[in-house]
């Protein structure tokens, strides 16, 4: 380069290609309700393979992942407006379905990563049965959940209490 000297025996630079990141552990995303699939459409924009499940289209129509990633667990009038029964009879209705595409989406994973909000019904009330749908599966099971923030009303809470309760009934 002109004007900077140049040393004989300094080292070529070797230019390497890029390669795709290695991981010690394959995680496995399983994101549910409209919280869950938010953090696990997070997981799936840094690499990770993800699936989401939701009682409202409207919610899934906005995560940023292939539709053959998702599922819709259609029940009712669409959504389970913070009601727990209707998250736990959407996900126990559409059971086969949602380990199909668990088995199908993350089957070389060696660990799942479950994320829901406390508070909500569709990822709440499906809380239980994807942890025992998961753990038949005979990996590891790690479950990253929000808590209501102060200002939730008292149904968040309440629902916030069951689910914690029922989630460690599950362990």
């Amino acid at each position: 380069i002109d004007g900077f000297p140049q040393e004989k025996d300094s080292p070529k630079v070797e230019i390497m290609k890029t390669q795709s990141k290695k991981r010690s552990i394959r995680f496995g995303v399983v994101g549910s309700g409209q919280a869950g699939s938010r953090i696990a459409e997070t997981f799936y924009s840094l690499g990770y393979p993800a699936v989401v499940f939701n009682t409202a289209n409207q919610d899934l129509e906005d995560i940023k992942m292939p539709e053959d990633c998702k599922c819709l667990l259609n029940f009712g009038i669409g959504g389970a407006a913070r009601t727990l029964a209707i998250g736990h009879d959407a996900a126990e209705m559409h059971r086969d379905q949602m380990l199909e595409l668990i088995n199908g989406k993350l089957s070389d994973c060696q660990a799942f990563v479950l994320t829901f909000s406390l508070g909500g019904g569709s990822g709440a009330g499906s809380a239980d049965v994807l942890i025992d749908m998961l753990a038949t599966l005979g990996k590891p099971v790690i479950v990253i959940t929000i808590l209501p923030m102060t200002n939730e009303d008292a149904q968040m809470k309440q629902n916030s209490l069951e689910t914690l309760a029922k989630v460690t009934k599950a362990i």
